[in-house]
């Protein structure tokens, strides 16, 4: 798991490369710190979001709305 999240991340920060390559060292760890920062607040709102969904759905399904009504088996 943390292999694919390192990957990841390279990944996104090869976008900015050329941005990286012409900047000092100081001037480097404090963007790279940020990106980071700025990254690891999106991964966890979208974690965030997607456990939400899930949970969203497990309420639906447990609300029985699929499950037929007394007054529906009447009716037949």
């Amino acid at each position: 798991m943390i292999i694919k999240v390192c990957e990841q991340l390279n990944a996104w920060l090869g976008g900015y490369q050329s941005i990286l390559k012409h900047m000092t060292p100081g001037n480097f760890n404090w963007f790279l710190h940020a990106m980071l920062y700025y990254h690891t607040k999106y991964v966890l709102r979208k974690q965030q979001m997607k456990k939400q969904q899930k949970e969203d759905d497990d309420e639906e399904e447990n609300l029985g709305l699929d499950e037929e009504t007394e007054d529906n088996n009447i009716d037949n």
